[in-house]
């Protein structure tokens, strides 16, 4: 079906399936720490995520291919006084990717990723303070090593060019807690989200009004467990067994006429010793005439995996899909289909996983010889944290 990319796909799966051996010793459970007092240490981690991606051209109907580094991070979680931690993470995302224009990106950077302090003053409640997660809707709030159906929602994070966000971050504060015995948890934040510019000339002789004199971004999250508990920064995409979770979240987003909402539910249940793990995400999102670039839309994620203990494979299916509200914007609307697995080799220190997925557009391009499109992806991630 895919004769010119069958031959180096499996060649590629190959040759990464031979390194397996000599990458496993790297990966390990001992945690890096240094103690300095007792109420002061510091954890490090990293992380890194190689990929070899085939896109299809739908104008050639030949494919773009690449093999870069899709997460290259460096994380410190440091413990400063009782009930005082901060996180600082890095990330080099996308280095080394020529995507469909071939121009190869061999320097974007090191950037600052999540950079913020945590301060629980009160049992149930916690202070945050700095770049950190917007909560939004779950898929966003997945840990990157953890996902089931290998990576991010291509849709899950629309709100975050309007909002000149990083990555689904932005800075800001934010109120924390864990009520019920862990089971309800409430996220709330005021962010910097979008500011405006400097303002037009004032009556003469006086200048422009200042900039940035907008409302700032507010968000927030609920959830409820009803079985284990989910504590901490970001959510697992899956569990393998180790966890009952059935979780129900909603959540709401907003600036100036931007608006945005959804719910999701998870699923993760161990069965015998293997596990299902099931995810539903509904996403709103509306620019409004402050954000007119942001077209009114419904979005919705869904995967679903069964997680075979024995061999440490995780087959998995995902489904995506993007409509819009307006006549006008309807034709852009999208689907999007496919399946993979993920093999664990050293649990998610070392894992391999392979993705494909068929790219549905509700219309043609004029300027395609062909609608529908593949999409193929193998990712090898080693994880210390």
């Amino acid at each position: 079906m895919f004769p010119r990319l069958s031959g180096r796909f499996l060649g590629t799966c190959a040759v990464i399936g031979a390194l397996l051996l000599l990458l496993a010793p790297a990966a390990a459970n001992a945690q890096v720490v240094v103690k300095v007092n007792d109420t002061v240490n510091f954890r490090f981690g990293l992380q890194i995520q190689s990929w070899a991606d085939w896109t299809q051209d739908p104008n050639s109907e030949g494919y773009s291919q690449n093999l870069f580094i899709r997460r290259i991070r460096a994380q410190m979680l440091a413990t400063v006084a009782p009930n005082v931690t901060i996180f600082y993470q890095t990330d080099n995302p996308r280095a080394g990717n020529a995507g469909a224009t071939g121009d190869k990106i061999i320097n974007t950077g090191f950037l600052t990723q999540d950079a913020f302090a945590e301060w629980k003053f009160c049992d149930p409640v916690m202070l945050e303070g700095g770049l950190f997660l917007v909560p939004t809707n779950r898929n966003g709030l997945t840990s990157t090593a953890s996902f089931l159906s290998f990576d991010i929602g291509t849709w899950a994070l629309q709100g975050n060019g309007i909002m000149k966000g990083n990555g689904g971050r932005d800075y800001g504060f934010g109120l924390k807690s864990y009520l019920l015995d862990n089971h309800l948890e409430i996220r709330t934040g005021v962010f910097q989200g979008n500011r405006n510019p400097t303002g037009p000339p004032q009556t003469a002789p006086l200048g422009p009004a200042a900039g940035s004199r907008n409302p700032f971004r507010f968000a927030g999250r609920i959830q409820y467990n009803f079985f284990d508990p989910e504590v901490g920064y970001v959510y697992a995409g899956t569990n393998r067994g180790t966890k009952k979770i059935l979780a129900v979240g909603a959540w709401g987003d907003g600036q100036g006429d931007y608006k945005a909402y959804g719910g999701d539910v998870f699923v993760d249940f161990p069965i015998m010793k293997d596990a299902i793990t099931a995810e539903f995400d509904y996403s709103h999102f509306e620019g409004g005439n402050d954000f007119p670039t942001l077209a009114k839309q419904d979005d919705i994620f869904a995967n679903a995996g069964w997680y075979f203990d024995v061999v440490k494979l995780q087959p998995f299916i995902r489904y995506e899909r993007l409509y819009f509200s307006n006549t006008a914007d309807i034709p852009k609307g999208q689907d999007r289909l496919g399946g993979g697995f993920n093999w664990y080799v050293f649990g998610q220190n070392l894992k391999l996983s392979a993705f494909y997925e068929k790219i549905m557009p509700r219309t043609k391009p004029l300027t395609a010889s062909i609608k529908d499109t593949n999409h193929f992806v193998v990712q090898l991630q080693v994880l210390y944290f």
